[in-house]
């Protein structure tokens, strides 16, 4: 049994791992699952259980199409080595996580009030931990339940703001939603051009035994 178990958590880790560039969207994330969703970003680590970050859901097609206008920064290699600018095609799934930074709460400005003017790095560093935590458990629980994934952190920063009429600034876009079976995954959703790869780096690993 925990053999079979290792082995789907395997394949689910590395099916994370890959971006899934255009979508099926004839298809619909049912409610259950979308509420399995917000339950984990809302319910996985962070610092002291603080809470550094507000996650927005999207499944409304012209909020995401709007997105997507506002997310040039993904370049490409053309046939003449040239790079080529366009948008995060990660940005048109069936439904997007935007992941904004929070307004701290009291008890965490007063669990740090007697901290120096490094609070502000810190708060930083540990906001940055948590919303990387959560976008990793949400990629690594939607690839468990077969859906594909793929985040952007190019985009028009104040123009998505605006849009969302967020209090904050969006510090990631997670796209999440089912593939485009007749397409490689590379594919750009619009363009169709093929986005370039990069092989995974070794990680460098070490036991203390």
């Amino acid at each position: 049994m925990f053999e079979t178990m290792h082995k789907e958590i395997k394949k689910a880790v590395i099916r994370s791992q890959h971006t899934q560039r255009n979508w099926d969207l004839s298809k619909e994330i049912p409610q259950d699952d979308l509420d399995l969703f917000v339950h984990t970003v809302t319910n996985c680590p962070s610092k002291q259980n603080f809470a550094f970050y507000n996650a927005h859901f999207i499944t409304d097609r012209k909020i995401i199409e709007k997105i997507h206008d506002l997310s040039l920064g993904l370049g490409y290699q053309n046939e003449q080595g040239e790079r080529v600018e366009c948008t995060n095609p990660q940005t048109l799934a069936n439904l997007l996580v935007v992941f904004e930074e929070a307004t701290m709460s009291e008890e965490y400005w007063k669990k740090f009030a007697l901290r120096d003017t490094s609070s502000k790095r810190i708060l930083e560093r540990d906001r940055d931990m948590a919303i990387g935590i959560a976008a990793g458990y949400l990629n690594v629980t939607a690839a468990m339940m077969h859906y594909q994934t793929g985040c952007c952190a190019c985009y028009d920063e104040q123009g998505v703001k605006d849009l969302l009429d967020l209090e904050n600034k969006p510090i990631l876009i997670m796209g999440v939603g089912y593939k485009d079976p007749n397409r490689q995954r590379r594919e750009h959703h619009t363009d169709g051009v093929k986005i370039q790869r990069r092989i995974k780096e070794k990680i460098k690993t070490q036991f203390y035994i």
